[in-house]
């Protein structure tokens, strides 16, 4: 749907760094080549710090997580609907033939190395609850990084460079916020009102001297 509409994916692409003159971002270096835009967005997670660097300076911090996924043993012993085991603020998910296992937080920067004591930690609240759930013996070990902002809000929206946008800093909850996140900030970049009220989302907020009635953001919704 999205190549209909003629969007080009391009994967297994470097991107190095951001090309600023003034206010405006003119382009991408990606290798050898510059990819140019009329505007240009930020989604690059934890390492939306990096990319940035040079250009606008953003909170946002990687908090490692850990996930198990399990082949589902036996159907009737597995979750049907999502759980939090509150002790050791663990979640437990069934997907179709498998069972999700995630939590945890580290802060250890940009270390993705897996821990065997977190998977014991993971296979322990499991094999608690669903003790004839899973296959465990056929897991699959998984660690990623959060993009975590101070208060826990994501950063979307406009930022001090005139063409260049964010959406990052989601945290846990990634896939949750996903389309409502891009459908919010591809009304700003066109110039619609979004539907939501934005503008304590945008990165302004972390900006000395901030109010949420005289951002850049809100007077310029005023406008429209």
């Amino acid at each position: 749907m999205a190549e209909e509409a003629g969007v080009v994916f391009r994967f297994n692409t470097p991107v190095d760094h951001l090309l600023r003159d003034g206010d405006r971002i003119y382009g991408v270096k990606c290798g050898d080549e510059i990819i140019k835009a009329d505007s240009y967005v930020v989604a690059f997670g934890s390492y939306s710090t990096a990319l940035l660097k040079n250009v606008i300076d953003i909170p946002v911090y990687p908090l490692k997580g850990y996930s198990l996924t399990i082949p589902i043993k036996n159907p009737d012993a597995a979750p049907v609907s999502t759980i939090l085991d509150e002790t050791y603020k663990v979640a437990v998910t069934r997907f179709d033939d498998r069972i999700r296992v995630g939590g945890m937080a580290e802060i250890v920067g940009f270390n993705t190395k897996l821990t065997e004591a977190r998977r014991e930690t993971l296979e322990m609240v499991v094999s608690d609850l669903y003790p004839e759930g899973g296959h465990l013996a056929q897991a699959s070990f998984w660690t990623g990084l959060r993009p975590m902002t101070p208060d826990g809000t994501p950063i979307v929206g406009a930022t001090p460079i005139s063409n260049l946008w964010l959406n990052t800093g989601h945290g846990t909850l990634g896939w949750t916020m996903a389309c409502g996140s891009g459908q919010l900030l591809a009304d700003l970049i066109s110039g619609k009102k979004p539907a939501i009220a934005a503008d304590d989302l945008a990165v302004f907020r972390y900006l000395p001297g901030f109010a949420a009635t005289s951002s850049p953001l809100r007077n310029a919704n005023a406008t429209r």
